[in-house]
């Protein structure tokens, strides 16, 4: 039975691998979006034991592999937009510091807007933080710029300061969906902010692809060692009940 539980657990990573890399072609042009990573690891080996009136090792079994994601955290590109709304952060672990229904969490995505009552927001309708961990409140209306340190001011005043932090690149991060992205724990931020601009994906697209066929390959090779095996253990059944 291991060829084919072996298989199978091959399709069943090859296609969370597949889901993965369709999400992360999809968020390609998704400002600060981090590529998904995916990595193939092999279950422990197990004793297998017979139990009963004549107990003993009956060998060793593997049940195949699994399949864990992760995020690439290296830095994407800058471009520059028409819209002073816009932020990017200069610098691969710098983020905007948000408020979400499930807590703090942080983002690269800085297509932010000023809702009707003022406070700067994320394209979800998140709160965008200051440094004081309070919304950013704006006078509505009144054109707003932003230093390379995250000060806002409106004409001569100075409003806030955005919550920026700098998140450990070391695979603790979660990605939470759209662009949102949670983190056990943050340094002072070290980078710089730039205004009428976006951080890019860090998508690699062509890459992407090629991974796409490579797994779209290893999936029906697998599909079809499964199709084999089960006919073989088919065949083998109706032969021993023949017998």
């Amino acid at each position: 039975m291991n060829p084919l539980y072996i298989s199978a657990s091959g399709m069943i990573a090859q296609n969370q691998n597949l889901a993965l890399i369709a999400g992360n072609v999809a968020n390609s042009q998704s400002p600060g979006y981090l590529a998904q990573t995916g990595t193939f690891i092999a279950y422990p080996v197990g004793t297998v034991i017979r139990t009963g009136n004549t107990p003993g090792v009956l060998g060793q079994s593997s049940s195949g592999v699994a399949f864990t994601a992760g995020l690439n955290v290296a830095g994407g590109g800058v471009q520059s937009t028409s819209n002073p709304n816009d932020l990017a952060i200069m610098g691969n672990n710098g983020f905007f510091i948000v408020r979400t229904p499930q807590g703090l969490a942080y983002t690269r995505n800085g297509q932010f807007s000023v809702d009707a009552q003022g406070h700067l927001v994320t394209n979800q309708g998140y709160f965008v933080l200051g440094q004081n961990g309070k919304p950013i409140q704006l006078k509505t209306g009144v054109a707003f710029s932003v230093s390379p340190q995250g000060v806002i001011t409106q004409g001569a005043t100075v409003v806030g300061t955005l919550g920026l932090a700098d998140l450990p690149l070391t695979g603790v991060m979660k990605a939470l969906g759209q662009d949102i992205y949670s983190s056990p724990t943050r340094t002072p931020f070290t980078g710089k902010v730039v205004q009428s601009s976006l951080n890019t994906s860090n998508v690699n697209l062509e890459g992407s692809m090629a991974q796409m066929i490579d797994a779209q390959t290893w999936y029906q090779s697998l599909t079809q060692v499964v199709n084999e095996e089960s006919t073989r253990l088919s065949t083998a059944a109706t032969l021993g009940m023949l017998a």
